[in-house]
């Protein structure tokens, strides 16, 4: 696959299985994560509606859905209104690909338009690609929450980078 192969787009209702699919394989068998339970279609749904998320995007190849990214409310604080976190999840079988650094970069070429101001990546610490990712894009590495995840019976930190828009 070609970075040429994908198109970036806004998710919308008809996307919330695929996304459903995409995050649940990741809920499963990663710690990109720290959802224990994996989710259905409709609660999804109901999140591409909900105020907190401020914008979904998905990538398509062939017309597959193959990857998803999200800027959504960091806090429900109103002081904290021009802050979101940015989510990222790609099909395992498209992963390394370029599909979340072309969803990541259209994630972040929205921001402003949104009047986002800054950007909070919170990526496990073992998530190498994740970290790698974030860097590439400008974020700063701005601090590490120790132990605060525990998944697959392990204790994992959490680095939290930001990048201003």
């Amino acid at each position: 696959m070609r970075t040429s192969d994908i198109s970036i787009r806004e998710a919308t209702g008809a996307d919330a299985a695929a996304i459903a699919a995409i995050y649940n394989h990741a809920v499963l068998t990663t710690t990109a994560t720290f959802d224990l339970e994996p989710e259905t279609a409709a609660a999804r749904r109901r999140a591409l509606k909900s105020d907190a998320t401020r914008l979904c995007l998905v990538a398509e190849v062939d017309g597959r859905v193959v990857g998803w990214a999200s800027l959504s409310r960091w806090s429900s604080r109103r002081a904290y209104e021009r802050t979101v976190e940015a989510s990222i999840y790609v099909a395992a079988e498209t992963r390394r690909a370029g599909v979340g650094l072309a969803l990541a970069e259209a994630a972040l070429a929205a921001a402003p338009a949104l009047d986002v101001h800054a950007v909070i990546a919170q990526v496990c610490a073992e998530n190498a690609a994740g970290l790698a990712l974030a860097d590439r894009l400008g974020f700063a590495r701005v601090g590490t929450l120790r132990e605060v995840g525990h998944k697959f019976g392990r204790v994992l930190d959490v680095v939290v980078s930001e990048r201003l828009v």
